[in-house]
């Protein structure tokens, strides 16, 4: 039988590599922004065209390279990092594999300029996929400069599936943030098209989160801290009442950046209590533990981690979160001691074991006697551990509203028509009776009846629905009237952020909200919608509205419309007014009939349950 088994030519092999560890140009800016700490740098300078599509540069002041190891560095698996396989386990670097600058230089022209301070020359090394057409001594500046261009020059199917130069910009961006944060003891400066778009002097880490996400942040912050001997906690994590539907979390093992699914649970659980369903906590918090407790080689891009134990480290944070949040003032106050108990991690010896045991009764049986089934009836009364159920009466009925602090209402006598769904295509014709019965529970559930039937509405989803329909129409067909604000609200934003707002400027003068550009990093809010009462903040809501564009465009790609139109009826659906007068409630009723989906809220939500006749006869059975 011929051989067909054959090895792959180092060129394919890089690129395949390549494939792994640069996916996009942001992949670029992780490997070469961490070679540069690894080298000790603490001045560093990132310069990007094109979203760096055409040039991504990286230039440092630290130790440099030599003649040879300028060379070999482009090699795959050449590292200084690593001597023997157990060095894996106790990994304190960013990089070790010696992967990063192979593949990059097998799908990009890389042009390497090095030179350590006691040398008096440096280094040039120029590489076009992977084949090097330059190795000479060059005069330098002390450190290193590596321009990355042309990427994906000889992959042309990898560079047709990058996205536009917004989007890649703001994944250029985020690669930044998560070295910078940890990093704050390092300058940096962030250029793009010739432009400085951020200048991150060295600072503390309160610092640093304000200089990256603006001012408006620095109150949002309280401070985190653990000092035990299995591991250190230090950071910050952010207010309950400012949770947002996506928010900045930023985790860090050991100043590496990293994603752990139960880290991040051990946070939100903390807040679970704290903020409303589907809203998420910002944190930026770093983690010390014994590298022999970590395993960083789990994946090219080293940013998915596996810990030994991470019940117990889920349990330290989860704590400390607690404790911060208990020192807030917003959760009950538990006991914490300063230090955590010990832990014990063997049995005292000649400690016998006593299996739980569980009594039964052998003369049992179920059958003898079907139990009384139960009603959560507002009628039902318990005493003496028994349950008894009573037909309630007129007074029962007259007692229940008035703890419910409402006010009884009589039921018309006339015929009330039948409410019918709209069929494909059609919008609903329906007809309200002059007076309809109704009353509010708990702030929050309507309800009502009508065409004989009982129904319940919950507010803040019928709320998003009839918003989300307004905003559509807004986007599409009549705009908002915008009202002039007598003194402009200032919103902060990250660069990329504001540049992806002033492409929106249009739909959001639609919606009733008139922004105007300051500079890279801040937005005047020059007029808001005059038809209702602006009480929210008006950061949040366009921070929001922004990152659920983001979210809808990039992972979901989603209609533009309907993404803002559902991002800001989510967030104003809790302002609206909760009806009170017949007006109000069968204006209510009348423009969620009259929506495109009356029972279904844009976030896939029940806004409506009817209880038929048969129901309610099954309940007082």
């Amino acid at each position: 039988m011929e051989d067909i088994i054959r090895l792959l030519p180092d060129a394919v092999a890089n690129q395949i590599a390549a494939g792994e560890v640069v996916q996009r140009p942001a992949s670029v800016v992780k490997e070469l922004l961490e070679n540069a700490i690894d080298a000790g740098a603490t001045n560093i300078q990132l310069v990007v065209k094109d979203a760096g599509k055409t040039l991504i540069q990286v230039i440092d002041n630290g130790k440099g390279m030599s003649f040879n190891d300028a060379r070999l560095c482009f090699e795959r698996h050449a590292t200084s990092k690593l001597r023997k396989a157990d060095d894996l386990f106790h990994i304190s670097t960013k990089g070790f594999r010696g992967e990063a600058l192979a593949s990059i230089a097998a799908i990009a022209h890389v042009e390497l300029k090095t030179k350590p301070a006691a040398d008096e020359m440096g280094t040039l090394v120029r590489i076009e996929g992977a084949d090097i057409k330059e190795h000479a001594p060059v005069t330098a500046s002390d450190g290193t400069s590596i321009a990355v261009q042309n990427l994906f020059f000889n992959v042309p199917a990898r560079r047709n599936f990058l996205k536009s130069d917004k989007v890649e910009l703001t994944h250029i961006e985020e690669e930044l943030y998560r070295v910078a944060l940890i990093h704050h003891d390092i300058t940096f400066q962030y250029y793009h098209n010739g432009k400085l778009i951020l200048m991150l002097p060295a600072s503390n880490m309160r610092q640093r989160i304000v200089n990256i996400f603006g001012q408006h942040f620095n109150d949002k912050l309280f401070p985190v801290e653990l000092d035990h001997e299995l591991m250190r906690i230090t950071g910050f994590i952010a207010k309950p009442e400012n949770a947002k539907r996506k928010s900045e979390q930023y985790m860090f093992i050991n100043h590496r950046y990293v994603r752990h699914n139960l880290l991040n649970f051990a946070v939100e659980k903390a807040y679970a209590d704290l903020i409303p369903q589907g809203s998420h906590p910002a944190y930026f918090i770093a983690l010390e533990i014994d590298p022999a407790n970590i395993d960083v080689n789990v994946s090219p891009t080293k940013v998915e981690v596996k810990l030994q134990d991470e019940r117990l480290f889920f349990g330290f944070l989860n704590s400390t979160v607690k404790k911060a949040l208990g020192t807030m003032s917003l959760t009950p106050m538990i006991d914490f001691d300063d230090s955590f108990p010990d832990i014990i991690t063997d049995r005292p010896e000649n400690k016998e074991i006593i299996a739980p045991t569980i009594r039964t009764n052998p003369n049992y049986n179920p059958f003898d006697k079907v139990p009384e089934k139960k009603h959560s009836s507002p009628f039902q009364q318990f005493g003496g551990g028994n349950f008894r159920r009573e037909t309630p009466t007129s007074n029962d009925w007259e007692n229940f509203l008035k703890e419910l602090n409402v006010e009884k209402v009589e039921y018309p006598k006339e015929e009330q028509q039948t409410v019918d769904f709209q069929s494909e295509g059609e919008k609903n014709e329906l007809e309200i009776p002059e007076n309809i019965p109704f009353f509010v529970f708990g702030g929050r559930y309507l309800f009502f009846e009508l065409n004989g039937q009982v129904m319940t509405a919950d507010l803040p989803n019928v709320q998003e629905r009839i918003l989300y329909e307004s905003y559509v129409n807004a986007l599409k067909n009549t705009p908002i009237r915008p009202q002039q604000s007598l003194f402009p609200q200032t919103v902060t934003l990250t660069a990329a952020q504001t540049d992806l707002a002033m492409s929106l400027k249009e739909d959001f003068l639609r919606l009733g909200y008139d922004l105007e550009k300051m500079d890279s990093t801040h937005i005047a809010v020059n007029a808001t919608p005059n038809d209702e009462e602006e009480e929210g903040d008006v950061q949040a809501l366009i921070e929001n509205v922004l990152s659920a564009y983001q979210t809808n465009q990039v992972i979901h790609k989603g209609d533009k419309i309907s993404g803002i139109a559902q991002s800001l009826a989510r967030q104003k659906r809790s302002r609206q007014r909760v009806p009170s007068t017949q007006e109000e409630v069968k204006a209510l009723i009348r423009r969620l009939f009259e929506s495109d989906m009356p029972t279904l809220s844009p976030s896939g939500k029940s806004t409506l349950h009817i209880f038929g006749a048969e129901e309610l006869r099954r309940y007082f059975e």
